[in-house]
C-alpha cells in the first residue's frame, strides 16, 4: 500500500516543482494552477515515506508550494487611496441592468470590464453618467475591454497591441495613475504567448504607476502573473477568491492589482459565469 501512494506523492512532487519553471515554459503555469492540490499531496509525503531524505524532500517541496499560494488567501488591510469594480460580463450577457446597479451601490471610483459585446455594452451607457470618462479597446478577433472612471482622464487613453488590456491615465489626489483593465485568455496549450507580451510591453510603458483588474485567466502565483506583477510594480489585493467555477472546480482568476496591494471582496455573478471583485487599493509601495 505505502509504495502506490509514494509513487502518487512523487508524482505529484515532481507536478510541483514543475509549476515553478514558467520562466522556462508557459506549460509550467497551466501545471501551477493545481500548486495547492499538488502542494497537499506532496506534504502528505512526509508520512508516507520511509527514508528519512525522502520525507525532508517531500516536506520541502509542499511547504514551498503552500508558502507560493497561501499569502494570496489572506486578508489585507483596505488600500484607501483608490476602489475599483471589476466584472468580466460574459459576452451573452444581455440584460446588464442588476450589474449597473450593483456597481453603483459599490460606490467605487472605476470600473474594469471584460467580454463587453454587442449584448451587453448597454452598460456602459447606463453608466455614463456616474462614469462619464470611458475608453473602450476593440480588438479584431475578440470582444472588447472597457475603463469606466468617474476621474477625468489625464491624457491619452491606450490600448495593447494584442488582445490584452485598455488603460487610462487619471489624477488621483494630485497624482497620476494608470487604471488597466486586463483580460488575458487562458494559458498554455493554447497560443496566447503575444497576449502576455503585449501586456508586459504595455505595462512597462506607462510614464506612472498602475492599478490593474480584470481576468487573468490565471492565478495569481502563476509566472503569468507574477511577470505582469514585476512589470507594473504592483502586488496582488486579497484575499483572492474563486470567481469562476468550471465543472465545479474553483478558479481564482479574476485579480487585482496595485503598487501598495490591498483588500479584495467578491460580488455577485448577475448574469455572468464570473463573480465580481472589488478592490480598495493602496497607490503607495
Amino acid at each position: 500500500m505505502r509504495k502506490p501512494a509514494l509513487v502518487v506523492v512523487g508524482l505529484a512532487s515532481l507536478l510541483t516543482l514543475a509549476g515553478f519553471g514558467g520562466a522556462l515554459h508557459r506549460a509550467a503555469d497551466t501545471l501551477a494552477l493545481a500548486r495547492p492540490l499538488f502542494g497537499l499531496i506532496a506534504l502528505a509525503g512526509f508520512v508516507a515515506a520511509s527514508r528519512t531524505s525522502w520525507r525532508i524532500g517531500f516536506a520541502a517541496v509542499g511547504l514551498a508550494a503552500l508558502a507560493s499560494v497561501g499569502p494570496q488567501l489572506l486578508p489585507q488591510s483596505a488600500g484607501g487611496d483608490l476602489r475599483v469594480y471589476s466584472k468580466n460580463l460574459w459576452a451573452g450577457n444581455r440584460d446588464p441592468a442588476a450589474l449597473v446597479a450593483d456597481i453603483e451601490a459599490a460606490a467605487v471610483d472605476a470600473v474594469f470590464l471584460q467580454e463587453v459585446s454587442d449584448r451587453n455594452v448597454l452598460a456602459l451607457d447606463l453608466l455614463r453618467a456616474s462614469f462619464p470618462h470611458q475608453h473602450l479597446c476593440r480588438f479584431q478577433w475578440a470582444t472588447r475591454i472597457a475603463v469606466l472612471s468617474r476621474l477625468p482622464f489625464d491624457g491619452t487613453p491606450t490600448c495593447s497591441k494584442q488582445f490584452a488590456m485598455a488603460a487610462a491615465p487619471v489624477r488621483v489626489e494630485g497624482d497620476r495613475v494608470w487604471l488597466v483593465s486586463t483580460h488575458l485568455p487562458w494559458p498554455w496549450p493554447y497560443d496566447n504567448a503575444e497576449n502576455e507580451t503585449a501586456a508586459e510591453t504595455l505595462l512597462e510603458s506607462l510614464d506612472a504607476p498602475a492599478v490593474i483588474a480584470g481576468d487573468f485567466n490565471a492565478f495569481p502565483w502563476t509566472w503569468r502573473v507574477r511577470r505582469l506583477a514585476t512589470a507594473s510594480n504592483t502586488r496582488a489585493a486579497g484575499p483572492v477568491r474563486p470567481t469562476l467555477f468550471l465543472r465545479q472546480v474553483p478558479l481564482p482568476i479574476d485579480l487585482a492589482f496595485a503598487p501598495g496591494g490591498g483588500s479584495l471582496e467578491r460580488r455577485p455573478q448577475l448574469g455572468s459565469d464570473h463573480f465580481g471583485i472589488v478592490a480598495d487599493l493602496a497607490l503607495n509601495p
